[in-house]
């Protein structure tokens, strides 16, 4: 079916509504997925979607309802609206948020450089609050979604003009060939990190029951085809952005921000000032559907109030109709608007770093509003239905459970490696223990275990603060490297004089123009001694830093030997005590059995008995040649002759272990 002329403007808007920073992520996850499973994954995210979106209206058309919340209040009754209204609610505020935040973070730069203003944080609250209370507040007090079309059809335009820059910019690396050896075709591992992206990325359900509204005769086929000319428009700007986003950096890492890979040029400067201009103009957008949700919301307890059920037979004094589109009035209106733009605009601005929050909130919420709660409620408005449109329903209610919890997973993962990365970075910044020396260790017994070796903080941070200076003065690299390794610099050899310039000087002199020129070579040997005397205490006071550092790491290093002795001469005396415990032991054990140790051994038949003089002299002659007599291991104890072979009558009482 050919779509009309009149139906474009609602086109623009739904596509406007689609797309958002899920654009700048595309090179990213073409980048982790490979070109063609990229492809794969986007073409079947389109194609969930606009499913999706067919089964929510199918399912609202059969039931009489054209708002989310009261075909949920039909489905599930008053739990089943609680649970979509608050989805529906918390989805847009993080929306609002993050786009209040995305302002805050590419306007200041782009302004500062532009005018010439400093880039403080007062800068980034008055960029935020101008196009918050300038811009997206006037434009959410409008009441007809179809009169922000000419504003939806600048963003697109702007879209336009940033794919035919992506490109131009991947045109060179298109015509060599080079990317071809460069990127990936297929990559699996990137799946789960890139399908709550993809998923994600055409998510409009939450607009549709406003621009079913908003049309002049509103149809189920004329929305399918609405849906399907936005989605499949905003497919080829993901698909472009993606393809030669990749290609064009395929060299470079590629992040979630594809802007911080482009060339600071005049030009790009201005696309991220289009972009960041077509985000402010994209609020009155995402209002519509949340000020329709906060107004159901009050509207219920209205209801609760005058009856404790939701099953008022005829509540046109609350709503207009259950079954029809909202009505709200020109207060709560105006109320609900400016609360919104003003209270997520102050959280955007007191709360920059809350990517943890929207990202959970985008994988739960988005997830359910998208395709969980749309497969749930046409499965129940349709339980009588018969065909294929039930098992596509549950493969999309299958598909939407798996996006939930892959995203979710992602979303936990990557917070939790963002905080223990950030706990390694703050303990590389505290001090760090030194190296213990191989001598102790050899003392302390400890020479089986590994050694401890943890560079000094010291020294890593005089080695940066060089290499910060040599990228910061590139001409005076020979400078530096002579002051980082202590050595003296010698000041600059002054250039040879210009023969001509020698002439020019005295023919000045002459005309009563030497003092001129004299003041101005005085003034340039004066700026001259300034910027050498600067250098000097520059590397001077890096000098002295260093030595500071070193000098403290040496003092800590003495600390640790100092404690290493004290503990190891603590050994040491426990070993004596214990050893003088042991001979006290055994003289005591002597003297309670003297009997014992006193025995004579008895000789053996045939053995000649020595006689003790004979032994002694043998003793005395052995000493003066300087040589000890071999005694055995009885000698010592053995009071009467012969040998002790063994333990028996002759040999000494066994010695108690401690």
């Amino acid at each position: 079916m050919m779509m009309g002329h009149s139906n474009w403007p609602f086109i623009i808007n739904l596509g406007n509504s689609i797309v958002g920073v899920s654009v700048l992520a595309m090179p990213y996850c073409f980048k982790q997925c490979g070109i063609v499973l990229g492809t794969v994954l986007l073409l079947g995210s389109a194609w969930l979607t606009q499913i999706s979106c067919r089964l929510l209206m199918k399912a609202a058309v059969a039931s009489k309802k054209r708002s989310y919340e009261f075909l949920a209040l039909h489905t599930f009754g008053a739990a089943g609206k609680l649970a979509v209204e608050v989805s529906i609610i918390g989805l847009l505020i993080g929306t609002c948020v993050a786009f209040h935040v995305i302002i805050g973070d590419l306007g200041p730069n782009i302004v500062s450089k532009m005018t010439g203003l400093q880039n403080t944080p007062q800068l980034r609250t008055s960029l935020m609050v101008f196009l918050g209370l300038c811009v997206a507040l006037p434009l959410g007090l409008l009441r007809n979604i179809e009169s922000l079309s000419n504003v939806s059809a600048i963003s697109i335009g702007f879209y336009t003009v940033f794919v035919a820059d992506i490109f131009f910019t991947a045109l060179p690396n298109l015509w060599s060939g080079v990317w071809v050896s460069k990127v990936e075709i297929w990559r699996l591992e990137g799946v789960f990190q890139c399908l709550p992206i993809f998923a994600l990325a055409f998510a409009c359900q939450t607009q549709l029951f406003v621009m079913y509204d908003a049309l002049p005769e509103p149809s189920l086929s004329m929305m399918n085809n609405i849906v399907n000319s936005a989605v499949w428009m905003c497919t080829a700007m993901y698909l472009m952005v993606g393809f030669f986003g990749y290609v064009a950096f395929c060299d470079y890492k590629i992040g979630g921000d594809v802007l911080l890979n482009l060339k600071p040029t005049i030009f790009t400067e201005s696309i991220k000032l289009g972009f960041t201009l077509s985000v402010a103009l994209s609020f009155p957008l995402i209002i519509f559907p949340m000020r329709a949700s906060i107004n159901t919301l009050m509207c219920s307890q209205v209801l609760q109030s005058s009856d404790d059920s939701f099953q008022t037979p005829n509540p046109r004094s609350a709503h207009e109709n259950l079954s029809g589109a909202s009505i709200i009035p020109p207060l709560r209106f105006k109320a609900i608007t400016i609360s919104v733009v003003i209270g997520t605009l102050i959280i955007g601005i007191m709360l920059p770093n809350v990517e943890f929050v929207l990202g959970l909130t985008g994988a739960t919420m988005g997830t359910m509003i998208s395709f969980i709660f749309p497969a749930i409620m046409f499965i129940s408005v349709m339980s009588s239905s018969k065909g294929d449109s039930k098992s596509i329903a549950q493969m999309v209610l299958f598909i939407g459970v798996t996006t939930l919890l892959a995203s979710t997973y992602t979303t936990l993962t990557s917070h939790d490696k963002s905080e223990v990365k950030q706990q390694l970075q703050a303990i590389v910044k505290q001090q760090e223990l030194p190296i213990v020396p191989s001598v102790v260790a050899k003392e302390m017994n400890v020479l089986d275990k590994p050694e401890l070796k943890v560079p000094l903080a010291a020294i890593a941070d005089d080695k940066e603060g060089v290499k910060h200076k040599l990228e910061e003065h590139p001409k005076d690299d020979r400078e530096n490297k002579e002051a980082a390794d202590g050595k003296r610099r010698e000041p600059p050899i002054p250039d040879a004089p210009n023969e001509k310039e020698e002439k020019n000087k005295e023919a000045a002199e002459k005309k009563g123009e030497g003092d001129q020129v004299k003041q101005k070579e005085n003034d340039k040997i004066e700026t001259k001694k300034v910027k050498i005397a600067s250098d000097d205490s520059e590397n001077a006071k890096a000098k002295v830093d260093a030595e500071n550092k070193m000098k403290e790491a040496e003092i800590k290093q003495k600390d640790l030997l100092s404690k290493l002795e004290m503990q190891q001469q603590q050994q040491q005396q426990l070993i004596k005590e214990q050893k003088e415990l042991i001979a006290q032991l055994k003289q005591h054990k002597n003297d309670a059995h003297p009997d014992k140790v006193q025995v004579q051994e008895p000789r053996v038949a045939g053995q000649q008995q020595e006689n003790p003089t004979d032994k002694q002299l043998k003793a005395v002659q052995g000493s003066k040649d300087g040589s000890l007599p071999k005694q055995s291991p009885n000698d010592a104890v053995r009071l009467g002759p012969g040998p002790g072979p063994g333990p028996g009558p002759g040999s000494p009482a066994p010695i108690p272990q401690s």
